[in-house]
């Protein structure tokens, strides 16, 4: 590039920056101004801030504030702001913008502050009742439109300090009546000083017309003691001085009058509300007069009774009751009651001194008399307050559910009636016999009654049968039973049925010429005629054992009659069976049978073989409960057994006849399926066989008890070859093992056997079985000393027996009895035993006791502990032992130390002497030092020393 094209560039590029540099100066420069005591001097409120731009601004632009609070005090087309409108002391920022170069300047205004003028001459007042007096109201000052700064700080003087104040709200409430200083500062701010303001606040007492004390009462109340009724006396913590004003009673002759009568009130105007105003005025303006109402009610109240009738089950539960309509107004209400005890309510329409609710049938349980009781009453419409009593007597009633049901049966059936929830007259469910009848009411309007009977109730309910033969003809039915002495409602107890007579029933029927040697079968059908089906109908002969079918034909009908023949002639000889089926498919009511089949045994050419039987057969008695019958005889035979009285008679006798010893009876057979009966009969001789009890010579013997005698020990005499069986029973009863353990006074009962036949009497048998009872021991310890060798006659000091002797036993069962001249020995347990010399009984079971041979006072032993000893294997004082204190001290405990305090020795009654060693090397001649430990009673524990000399 050529120098020329490099002067002209640098031409354009400086005038263009030229250019810019002035459209950049079109907004001015930011600038700052502080402004002290604004309020002296009123142009500040026509404050002009384009000047005060620097640079070179132009106009036409636009002025703008972030700060809301300043937002009316700026005028944004010319950039006036009114600083008395600035309400804050403090940096405030005025933003201009020009559009012309797209910049903007910042006018600061640094503004001191405006405390307000003082208010120290009385006008500052507030009520004693304000919670929150804005103490900026009392600033301020006489011209328009200047106002004190609100971010100042507000101080109660020390003088007057309540700590009520919180920011510039003061508690005149909290704080009370009196006068309160109050100083409002702004501080320094730039160059501008701090400025002060003074308030003196009077709080004035607010009136106070009390608090108010309802009163309320019932229209049946007593009134006469309310004749002299003193308002004032519901008034609590009033002003004295107030007025009084009404509401047209006429009870108040003028504003100071406070005495009412209301029983007059009441007379004059019925239950009502009435008010009463107390009004109390200012001593000041600043407080607003108060009034207090006082509110005397005098409600209407239910006066009335209720009644209630036995209600039936399923019906509405309704309650009529009748009330002194002067005493409560006409309307819609709601009834609070209780069934015993139980709450409910229940909407109910009053009017004229009548009314009735209905209850919940919830709460009534049924078949139980229950009382119901109004307890309140609320009115819907009109919605008034109602007294919250009620005077209405209580009621009892009972809701029964007694009911009874029949079924729908076919004629000719019987009906099973149902009685429930019947109540006796107590009103509680029927139980026992209560005597009944009832009258039937036929379909063509006849009625029968039956007789009376007795029904067994339980729990209110019964059943009882209609027999069937009250139904021949079908129709509507009727049922009502009557039940005497039952409580009494007027809910009927009656139902109605249907009985549908029966469809007649196809007819079949099979003719054999002869039934043990057939040649022809008649088949004969008689079918009523069906509407709505067909018979289906099958007839056959079957081969007995192997049910092969031999001939069948079936035929389908609607009704009618019909015969056919099955020719039977040609059947080869045997058993056979011919069947005749109907199956039906309508569908007729009442019909109970659609399958109908007869069928017919018969043989060709046969009869069955005589019977075969013992000729004399005896019969053991006592295997019966009574006599034995036919049917005990043992007889082997084909088909059904038949008896006969002779060989001739054509009787059959009942398979239940008695049998007679010696008597002949006669036994053939028939074949079950034909009914062909033998040509041949068989004589049985009967024998009935029953041996003589047993006898004895003593029926009350006498055994002792710890011998465990058994029936076996029992003695009686049977008949040469027989045996004794026992019994619990005279007769019948357990068969008892001959190892029975005899109970005493138990009888037991002996048959004779013989042969296995027992005899049906009896011999009873009581014996007596002794029992001695254990001795009775003082102690189950004997406590001697066994250093005076006792013997076992010092066992006798525990025995305390009058009426038998004791025996003294080392073992608790068998062994030899011990003499009184025997050693006790020690670890050894004893035992008595009763013996009664009267029985020479014994008791079964002997008492233990043990010995305790420590039982040794030392000082009568000569009891001593050896000083010294000398084991030097010589056989004499080789060991350090105590004589006698493993007896006398049997827990004793022996310790041996040496002089320095270390244990060589440890003993007791198992380990009771030192050897003079420690472990396995020999202590040294010298002394030592032992402690015993007696451990027995109040024995205290003992130390000394003792010398080893070797």
């Amino acid at each position: 590039m050529n120098k020329l094209k490099i002067r002209f560039l640098a031409i354009v590029f400086f005038t263009l920056g030229f250019i810019n540099l002035v459209k950049a100066q079109c907004a001015g420069n930011d600038a700052s101004v502080v402004v002290c005591e604004k309020d002296a001097d009123d142009t500040n409120r026509n404050f002009a801030l384009f000047p005060r731009l620097g640079g070179s601004p132009t106009a036409g632009g636009t002025w703008s504030t972030t700060n809301p609070e300043n937002f009316y005090a700026l005028n944004q087309s010319t950039g006036i702001v009114d600083l008395w409108r600035i309400n804050n002391y403090g940096t405030h920022s005025f933003v201009y913008t020009n559009i012309d170069c797209n910049e903007t300047a910042t006018v600061t205004i640094t503004l001191g502050g405006y405390p307000g003028e003082d208010n120290i001459d009385g006008s500052a007042n507030a009520c004693g009742d304000d919670p929150s007096v804005n103490l900026h109201g009392f600033l301020g000052s006489n011209v328009d439109g200047k106002v004190q700064d609100f971010n100042g700080l507000w101080e109660e003087d020390p003088s007057t300090f309540t700590g009520q104040l919180e920011d510039n709200i003061f508690n005149a409430q909290m704080a009370g009546p009196g006068i309160y200083n109050f100083t409002y500062t702004v501080p320094d701010v730039d160059s501008c000083l701090e400025r002060t303001s003074t308030v003196i606040l009077e709080v004035h007492p607010p009136p106070n017309a009390g608090n108010a004390i309802g009163i309320t009462f019932c229209a049946d109340d007593d009134l006469s003691a309310y004749t002299a009724f003193d308002l004032s006396d519901q008034l609590v913590g009033e002003d004295p001085n107030g007025t009084w004003t009404e509401n047209g009673t006429n009870q108040l002759s003028d504003l100071n009058d406070s005495v009412i009568n209301i029983q007059e009130m009441y007379d004059n105007f019925g239950y009502a509300d009435f008010t009463f105003i107390y009004t109390v005025f200012p001593s000041h303006p600043v407080c607003e007069k108060r009034e207090t109402e006082i509110s005397i009610s005098i409600l209407p109240v239910l006066h009335g009774t209720i009644n209630a009738d036995d209600i039936c089950s399923g019906q509405d539960y309704v309650i009529d009751l009748v009330y002194d309509d002067t005493l409560l107004h006409n309307g819609d209400f709601l009834i609070q009651y209780t069934i015993d005890g139980v709450i409910g309510d229940s909407p109910a329409t009053l009017a004229d001194g009548n009314g009735n609710f209905i209850v919940d049938p919830g709460l009534v349980p049924l078949n139980q008399e229950v009382t119901l009781e109004i307890i309140g009453i609320t009115s819907v419409t009109p919605p008034r307050a109602v007294c919250d009593r009620a005077v209405v007597s209580p009621t009892t009633f009972l809701v029964t559910s007694s009911d009874v049901s029949a079924e729908d049966v076919c004629v000719e059936n019987d009906n099973t009636i149902q009685i429930i929830q019947i109540l006796d007259t107590d009103g509680n469910l029927a139980n026992g016999n209560f005597t009944t009848n009832y009258s039937l009411t036929n379909p063509d309007g006849g009625t029968i009654t039956s007789d009376d009977f007795e029904l067994e109730f339980t729990n209110g309910a019964a059943t009882f049968i209609i027999p069937g033969s009250n139904f021949s003809e079908g129709g509507n039915y009727r049922i009502q039973p009557t039940i005497s002495d039952i409580y009494v409602t007027s809910c009927p107890i009656a139902d109605t049925f249907i009985v549908t007579p029966l469809p007649d029933a196809i007819s079949l029927d099979l003719l054999v010429d002869n039934n043990c040697d057939a040649t022809q079968i008649d088949v004969l059908v008689n079918a009523p005629i069906l509407q709505d089906g067909t018979y289906t109908i099958t007839y056959d002969v079957t081969e007995l054992g192997s049910n092969t079918v031999l001939t069948t034909n079936t035929i389908n009908f609607t009704g009618g009659t019909a015969a056919y023949q099955i020719d039977v002639d040609a059947l080869p000889i045997g058993n056979y069976t011919a069947n005749v089926r109907s199956i039906q498919d309508d569908t007729t009511p009442c019909r109970l049978d659609f399958e109908f089949e007869e069928s017919e045994n018969f043989s060709r050419g046969g009869v069955p073989e005589a019977p075969t039987a013992d000729a004399n057969q005896t019969f053991c008695l006592s295997d019966f409960d009574g006599t034995p019958t036919l049917m005990d005889i043992n007889v082997t035979a084909a088909g059904d057994i038949l008896f006969y009285d002779t060989e001739t008679d054509n009787t059959i006798l009942p398979i239940s006849t008695q049998l007679v010893d010696g008597e002949d009876f006669y036994v053939t057979n028939s074949d079950p399926l034909t009914n062909c009966e033998g040509t041949e009969r068989v004589q049985i001789t009967v024998i009935f066989s029953n041996p003589d009890a047993p006898t004895t010579t003593d029926s009350n013997p006498l055994f002792c008890a710890e011998t465990n005698p058994t029936l076996a020990n029992i003695t009686v005499n049977v008949i040469a070859g027989s045996s004794v069986s026992w019994f619990s029973a005279l007769s019948g009863g357990t068969a008892l093992d001959d190892a029975t353990i005899l109970v005493d006074g138990q009888t037991y009962f002996a048959a004779t056997n013989s042969g296995g036949c027992t005899s049906t009497e009896r011999l009873e048998i009581t014996p007596t079985v002794i029992t001695v009872a254990p001795t009775a021991i003082s102690s189950d310890v004997l406590s001697v000393c066994g250093l005076d060798d006792p013997t076992v006659i010092a066992l006798r000091a525990l025995e305390n027996e009058t009426e038998n002797e004791v025996f003294w036993f080392i073992t608790e069962t068998g062994g030899t009895a011990l003499t009184d001249d025997i050693p006790l020995v020690p670890d050894t347990t004893y035992y008595a035993e009763n013996y009664n010399s009267v029985t020479g009984c014994s008791s079964a079971t002997r008492v233990p006791i043990t010995i305790d041979f420590s039982d040794c006072d030392p000082e009568n032993y000569d009891f001593f502990i050896p000083d010294g000893f000398s084991p030097n294997a010589d056989g004499k004082n080789d060991t350090y032992f105590i004589p006698n204190i493993e007896t006398i001290f049997p827990n004793f405990t022996l310790e041996i130390l040496n002089r320095y305090g270390t244990t060589l020795f440890k003993g007791d009654i198992t380990n009771p002497a030192w050897d003079g060693r420690k472990g396995s090397s020999t202590a040294p001649n010298g002394v030592y030092f032992y402690i015993i430990n007696y451990n027995k009673g109040n024995s205290e524990p003992i130390q000394g020393r003792l010398y080893l000399n070797r």
